[in-house]
């Protein structure tokens, strides 16, 4: 229980610290481009690379790539509609911020000492589909709703494919589907920069974390968080008593299923000029309200 509880605040912690450096100067707004730019171009494509450095691969456990896709498209869809009546922004800032899961920077590393190799290979899989929306596809989707261009489909795939961590992603699972290992100093070498993601990633969320101002505000964010929470407990349900996986591999689904929202979402918004501050607070709640899920369903289910 220690060892949860240590891991769990250096999470927290690297946000405070992120927090309290933007608010003794030292890092600004204009900080958040170039950190962005480093983790969407440096840390996150490395860490890609070295979560396959050690994998066992399961073909029978493939559809599971597709169940991660399944679950972002689902979430944008109620983002979506829950802003239908809304400036483009909102619409755009809905698509977003209700999907992602942040697996590869946050909860990966969490669980890695919780779960067995199998569990590993289920997180892998089921991000994967995951990242595949967050690092590209949703981006593309929303910013659509903010921009005055005429909608053309090469366009929306240039978008996509210009994600680097999209591009890595679907290399990496590539090679993960045709059995194909890459040199082990390539994973050697991934795995020492994308070490540095998770913090990069967390500090980010900090600088651009805000206190709400208004109780509206706080609304919002809880309103949004909820309606996640509950698609996530719905889910679980459904799948928990599901005969299609063996038990482990339902019970590793369903503690990513309460992983908190995409660091890259903070980025999207970003791109998007949304409201990245709202969008750093739901990250930074949904942080903490996911470590106290999480750690209790690794709890319960014997971990």
């Amino acid at each position: 229980m220690l060892e949860i509880l240590v891991k769990a605040g250096s999470y927290v912690l690297m946000i405070i610290i992120g927090y309290i450096m933007k608010k003794a100067g030292i890092f600004g707004r204009e900080a958040v481009k170039i950190i962005s730019n480093i983790i969407l171009m440096v840390t996150l494509p490395a860490a890609v690379i070295s979560s396959f450095a050690n994998y066992d691969r399961q073909m029978s456990l493939a559809v599971l790539v597709l169940f991660g896709i399944f679950m972002n498209l689902l979430l944008s869809g109620i983002g979506y509609l829950l802003a239908i009546r809304k400036p483009n922004t909102e619409k755009s800032f809905g698509v977003i911020n209700y999907s992602g899961y942040n697996i590869g920077t946050f909860t990966m590393p969490y669980l890695q000492n919780f779960i067995g190799p199998m569990g590993i290979v289920v997180a892998v899989l089921f991000d994967t589909g995951n990242a595949i929306m967050t690092t590209g596809v949703t981006y593309a989707i929303a910013s659509r709703f903010v921009s005055d261009a005429k909608f053309e489909i090469s366009e929306f795939i240039r978008k996509i494919i210009s994600s680097v961590p999209f591009d890595i992603y679907v290399i990496m699972m590539s090679l993960y589907f045709m059995n194909i290992r890459l040199p082990w100093f390539v994973y050697e070498v991934a795995g020492n920069i994308g070490t540095a993601n998770a913090f990069m990633a967390m500090f980010m969320i900090g600088i651009v974390f805000e206190f709400p101002k208004n109780f509206s505000h706080i609304g919002e964010v809880f309103n949004l968080l909820a309606i996640r929470y509950s698609i996530s407990a719905l889910f679980s349900i459904i799948l928990y008593t599901s005969p299609l996986f063996t038990l482990e591999v339902r019970q590793v689904l369903i503690i990513l299923l309460f992983s908190p929202v995409s660091g890259v979402n903070v980025i999207s918004t970003l791109r998007c000029n949304a409201d990245v501050e709202k969008s750093g607070t739901i990250n930074s709640i949904s942080i903490l309200l996911s470590l106290v899920i999480m750690t209790s369903l690794i709890q319960s289910f014997g971990y």
